[in-house]
């Protein structure tokens, strides 16, 4: 039941209660009143007939007052009289049954009256005590209660009717200005509340300043609030573009911070085509190439040419700005082209690149982001190997339980390791390298972003990164992704 009925019945009940109440009390206040009436009707009517009665008694004898008394009953029928003796003994005819209070106190002079509910309706009996000598009696006035139950009940039903009236029409009332007052306003400011909850915060309530009741402060206090949400969602849309700004320009410059250090391998790599290129164009510059040599140097400087321009368009695509996008894509392609950009600088090392990434094993990821999640992992790994050893890239699916701030429950996941031989990461070192800005390498060898931005980009992909490493045994970093069902049917 809504709030405003519920308020419009407790009102009607408690009106309908508080009328009973007064039409009660007013009908048993009338009843008392008549009562009185009638008792003082009859101590009239018995002090008259008592003096006319002692009289008649004192000049003409006892026949004669009684034959008096008897002929006044034939002039009214509303009352009925009668002689009794109050010294009379039991079974005398004029003896009455009174209660014995009563009994003494008419003795003693004194008028009295009782109510007889012995018969249907009840009567009222009033005595009036008559000297005669030394003998004391009474005129007994009897009055059947009938006309005053007809009374009461005319009374009763006649309030009932008037009560059952104001009671329709105080209903009628109070539904009327209950649903005016508080539900039509509570109403809105339901519907408010829900719209608010449904992300619509340009909803209003329309104020009646006028009423200027609590719920109308309500409406202006919901009004302030959808205002004050609207305007923190449109900072917080605000904020949150210029983060995510923010973020994508540190991982763009940690991506060219990555291409700065590939280029002096990138140079080497380019190196060798050139030379080549130079002395098969000299050759053929110089004449010393000559008939179908001088189409096989053709040949040869396409083929470099090619090769070269291809070096190039792998760092470009490396570098270059682009919106994420997510699709599959094949683990053993990436981790190759990863090692196809790194192999110089593996190679200044002495370090072997091992791919254990099973052919087919795909991922739904952003190719860009991933790749430079990876490069990160694999230049870390050559910056701790400072001696020839192996660095390993290997993929598999198996079943984990995500960290705190990741969350969620046991399932499983597309694990890819870069393990390497290095020097390891010292254990109070290692809580501490996913925060941004934290280096351990000297001033100008890292700018301490690489392994934040690259954590970044996998919690965006709804993974993340676990280490663990070992002093003097070297380190693994591993990713987890979640499974798609391209992962699932490559393990399978």
């Amino acid at each position: 039941m809504k709030l405003a009925r519920k308020f419009t019945l407790a009102l009607v009940l408690l009106a309908v209660a508080v009328m009973a109440g007064l039409q009660a009390f007013q009908v048993n206040r009338e009843l008392a009143r008549s009562e009185i009436d009638t008792q003082h009707d009859h101590r009239l009517l018995g002090h008259t007939l008592a003096g006319s009665i002692g009289k008649a008694w004192q000049l003409a004898g006892e026949s004669e007052a009684l034959t008096l008394l008897n002929q006044a009953n034939r002039f009214q029928e509303q009352v009925r009289l009668r002689w009794v003796w109050l010294d009379g003994g039991p079974g005398s005819g004029f003896a009455p049954a009174l209660p014995p209070a009563l009994l003494l106190s008419l003795r003693a002079g004194n008028d009295g009256w009782m109510m007889d509910a012995s018969t249907s309706p009840g009567v009222l009996r009033s005595y009036t005590p008559v000297f005669l000598g030394r003998r004391m009696g009474a005129i007994e006035i009897t009055e059947s209660l009938s006309e005053q139950e007809q009374h009461v009940r005319t009374t009763v039903v006649g309030t009932f009717i008037a009560t059952a009236a104001l009671s329709v029409f105080f209903l009628l009332a109070a539904m009327a200005m209950g649903r005016r007052l508080v539900g039509r306003p509570v109403e809105q400011l339901v519907h408010l509340a829900g719209r608010i909850g449904e992300g619509d915060l340009t909803a209003r309530v329309p104020l009646r300043r006028e009423h200027g009741d609590e719920l109308t402060t309500l409406a202006v206090a919901m009004n302030r609030m959808g205002e004050q949400l609207e305007e923190t969602r449109a900072r917080l849309a605000s904020e949150t573009a210029a983060r995510l700004a923010t973020v994508e320009h540190l991982r763009h410059a940690d991506r060219l911070t990555t291409v700065g250090k590939l280029a002096s391998g990138v140079a080497h790599e380019l190196g060798t085509p050139l030379n080549v290129v130079m002395g098969r164009a000299k050759m053929v510059s110089s004449g010393e190439a000559e008939g179908d040599e001088v189409n096989e140097c053709a040949r040869i400087i396409f083929q470099q040419a090619q090769h070269m321009t291809g070096i190039i368009r792998q760092l470009l695509d490396f570098a270059r700005r682009r919106t994420p996008s997510r699709a599959p894509e094949d683990l053993s392609l990436l981790a190759e082209r990863t090692f196809s950009l790194l192999k110089p600088m593996a190679t200044k090392k002495g370090v072997t690149l091992s791919q254990e990434v099973p052919s087919g094993f795909t991922v739904e990821v952003d190719a860009g982001q991933f790749q430079q999640v990876l490069t990160n992992l694999v230049m870390n790994g050559l910056h701790a190997m400072h001696r020839p050893g192996t660095l390993r890239v290997r993929s598999r699916v198996l079943r984990a339980t995500p960290p705190a701030d990741v969350g969620g429950e046991e399932q499983d996941w597309v694990r890819l390791d870069v393990e390497d031989e290095g020097s390891g990461i010292p254990a109070d070192v290692l809580p501490h390298v996913f925060e941004p800005f934290f280096t351990t390498k000297d001033v100008g060898e890292g700018t301490g972003l690489g392994l934040s931005v690259s954590y970044g980009m996998v919690r965006d992909h709804g993974g993340w990164i676990d280490v663990k490493s070992e002093p003097g045994r070297g380190s693994c970093f591993s990713i987890y992704l979640p499974p798609g069902t391209h992962a699932c049917q490559a393990a399978s």
